[in-house]
Protein backbone atom coordinates (compact mmCIF):
# COMPACT_ATOMS: atom_id res chain seq x y z
CA UNK A 1 0.00 0.00 0.00
CA UNK A 2 1.16 3.39 -0.62
CA UNK A 3 2.01 5.56 2.45
CA UNK A 4 -0.95 8.37 1.37
CA UNK A 5 -3.28 4.98 1.68
CA UNK A 6 -2.06 4.01 5.36
CA UNK A 7 -2.63 7.52 6.43
CA UNK A 8 -5.55 7.96 5.26
CA UNK A 9 -6.70 5.40 6.66
CA UNK A 10 -4.36 5.47 10.23
CA UNK A 11 -5.24 9.39 11.35
CA UNK A 12 -8.99 9.30 11.56
CA UNK A 13 -8.82 5.54 13.32
CA UNK A 14 -5.66 7.31 15.91
CA UNK A 15 -8.21 10.25 15.78
CA UNK A 16 -11.21 7.94 16.88
CA UNK A 17 -9.38 6.35 19.38
CA UNK A 18 -7.21 9.40 21.58
CA UNK A 19 -11.17 11.45 21.55
CA UNK A 20 -12.47 7.98 22.84
CA UNK A 21 -9.54 7.70 25.65
CA UNK A 22 -10.21 10.79 26.77
CA UNK A 23 -13.61 11.28 26.67
CA UNK A 24 -13.49 8.03 28.58
CA UNK A 25 -11.03 9.03 31.16
CA UNK A 26 -12.97 12.00 31.88
CA UNK A 27 -16.10 9.73 32.41
CA UNK A 28 -14.56 7.86 34.63
CA UNK A 29 -13.15 10.74 36.85
CA UNK A 30 -16.21 12.54 37.15
CA UNK A 31 -17.46 9.05 38.06
CA UNK A 32 -14.92 9.10 40.89
CA UNK A 33 -15.28 12.03 41.57
CA UNK A 34 -19.15 11.37 41.82
CA UNK A 35 -18.91 8.68 44.38
CA UNK A 36 -16.10 10.19 46.53
CA UNK A 37 -16.58 12.62 49.72
CA UNK A 38 -17.23 15.54 47.05
CA UNK A 39 -20.11 14.09 45.20
CA UNK A 40 -22.20 15.72 42.97
CA UNK A 41 -21.36 18.62 44.16
CA UNK A 42 -17.35 17.90 43.22
CA UNK A 43 -18.81 16.63 39.41
CA UNK A 44 -20.44 19.92 39.15
CA UNK A 45 -17.45 22.06 40.10
CA UNK A 46 -15.21 20.37 37.86
CA UNK A 47 -17.51 20.12 34.99
CA UNK A 48 -17.71 24.35 35.31
CA UNK A 49 -14.13 24.72 35.77
CA UNK A 50 -13.73 23.19 32.82
CA UNK A 51 -16.53 24.57 30.41
CA UNK A 52 -14.49 27.88 31.80
CA UNK A 53 -10.93 27.31 32.41
CA UNK A 54 -10.61 25.70 28.59
CA UNK A 55 -11.16 28.56 26.80
CA UNK A 56 -9.76 31.07 29.17
CA UNK A 57 -6.22 29.03 28.73
CA UNK A 58 -6.77 29.04 25.41
CA UNK A 59 -7.52 32.93 25.34
CA UNK A 60 -4.09 33.54 27.26
CA UNK A 61 -2.02 31.02 25.43
CA UNK A 62 -3.48 33.03 21.85
CA UNK A 63 -3.01 36.77 23.74
CA UNK A 64 1.16 35.61 24.08
CA UNK A 65 1.45 33.79 20.77
CA UNK A 66 -0.12 36.98 19.28
CA UNK A 67 2.60 39.36 20.54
Amino acid sequence: MSQRVVDAILFPLLSMIIVAAFAGGLGVLFIIIEHSAFGLGGVIVLGVAIVVGVPGVAALIQRQIER
